[in-house]
């Protein structure tokens, strides 16, 4: 009797140890030392864009930390390298800038307000929401407001040429302006982040219509192109008047196809109905009230609407006229109620911030988020054949985070997922 008590004591206590060793020991690979500190140095190079010396004590500082089982202390010491800024998080953000989405491209403010939010530990949904900008500073760094920052990129590219450490020396400046004349400024009457970037305008305002403004938004920040949300069932009443209903004669294109499109696109860009872009720098149609000098002025009806807006009106004289800013949310059927998760306030708004509010604050933003840090410190897509609900659980994560991106970086280099196949 005695001994069958001993032996299920023994049972019990290997159960335990087990379960304590699961924890405290993930599955990142085997727990030799050479195996360790080559996770380690993996780890440290995938957050910093940099390879380190055979000798370095950054290895074997991580590799005790990756066998102790916390994993979050070993992704740390790598995120305490200027590079996790310098390269990383930078090259991810000039790549979100642009509508070529490549990272060659020159340093902007677009990736100076997402290299700070992360540095900072902000909210990553002041991103779509906040009314902020980063700049820096040094010799030989043009630093007009007007000349090198709204009005052209100077500012930022003089930063580049000149190797700042991003990871000290951008700081934050509360409110976002708008240039009235050549030496003067006003507040961006509705600042959204990056959204009202001149970067972000200046890739997707220029000249068009503002529909990728929306579409950009979507690509980049919720992670779905143009032909994943479209939806032929949505209500077409929001489409402007540039848009054929009878493409090449035949209405059932316009119905099977063009429609689809225009339905939840169409709905959204009169969040963009006040903005234009050009070779002065972003446009707001609150400049002309305020009696801006001319060439800072845009073309606008009499409630502030820019024409291109309302461009092309014979094409189809019945359809949708825009007369303000007010924008309504089709994408809320169905699959794509299923695909963005919405939050409150998700039906209508009016503005960019109201629009990006509504983007932030779906659970898609938060997968798109981890998703796109996925890719850049694990050099390759996440296969959302096999881990489409490791990606929602990882937006969870995020959010409960506090929206963190370091966080989000951190937690993502040291997932298995990252050094499977």
């Amino acid at each position: 009797m005695k001994f069958i008590v001993l032996s299920l004591l023994l049972v019990g206590l290997v159960t335990v140890n087990t379960r304590a060793h699961a924890q405290v020991k993930p599955d990142i690979g085997a727990q030799d030392p050479s195996a360790l500190e080559q996770k380690a140095r993996k780890i440290y190079e995938r957050l910093t864009g940099t390879k380190l010396p055979v000798d370095s004590p950054a290895v074997k500082e991580m590799a005790a930390l990756l066998n102790s089982g916390n994993l979050l202390a070993a992704s740390q010491v790598a995120t305490k390298d200027p590079n996790f800024y310098n390269i990383t998080v930078k090259l991810m953000a000039l790549q979100l800038s642009t509508r070529d989405e490549t990272i060659k491209t020159q340093m902007n403010d677009f990736a100076a307000a997402m290299i700070g939010v992360t540095r900072d530990n902000r909210d990553a949904r002041e991103l779509l929401t906040g009314n902020f900008y980063y700049m820096g500073s040094g010799a030989n760094i043009r630093s007009d407001l007007v000349k090198d920052i709204l009005i052209s990129n100077n500012h930022y590219a003089d930063l580049e040429t000149a190797r700042v450490d991003f990871s000290t020396n951008l700081q934050r400046v509360e409110g976002q302006m708008i240039a009235t004349s050549e030496t003067a400024t006003m507040a961006n009457p509705d600042p959204a982040g990056v959204l009202t970037s001149r970067t972000f305008m200046g890739a997707h305002a220029l000249a068009g219509t503002n529909r990728r403004l929306v579409e950009y938004t979507f690509r980049e920040f919720m992670c779905v192109p143009l032909d994943q949300w479209a939806d032929t069932g949505a209500s077409d009443a929001r489409i402007g008047r540039d848009i054929d209903r009878f493409p090449a004669g035949d209405h059932m294109k316009f119905q099977t196809s063009c429609k689809g499109c225009h339905t939840v696109m169409d709905g959204f860009r009169g969040a963009f109905a006040k903005w234009d872009f050009d070779g002065m720098g972003i446009k707001h149609s609150a400049v002309n009230a305020r009696g801006g000098a001319n060439n800072y002025t845009i073309a606008t009806d009499t409630r502030g609407v820019i024409n291109k807006m309302n461009k092309n009106n014979t094409v189809f004289p019945a359809g949708f006229v825009t007369i303000d800013d007010s924008f309504v949310n089709n994408a809320t059927r169905t699959q794509n109620s299923s695909l963005f998760q919405w939050r409150s306030p998700a039906s209508t708004g009016n503005g960019v911030k109201a629009f990006g509010t509504m983007v932030a604050n779906s659970r898609r933003f938060s997968q798109c988020m981890a998703k796109r840090v996925f890719k850049t410190v694990c050099r390759k897509e996440l296969d959302l054949t096999k881990y489409q609900n490791r990606l929602a659980d990882w937006g969870d994560e995020f959010e409960a985070n506090g929206y963190k991106l370091k966080s989000l970086f951190e937690s993502i280099s040291t997932k298995p997922e990252c050094f499977g196949s």
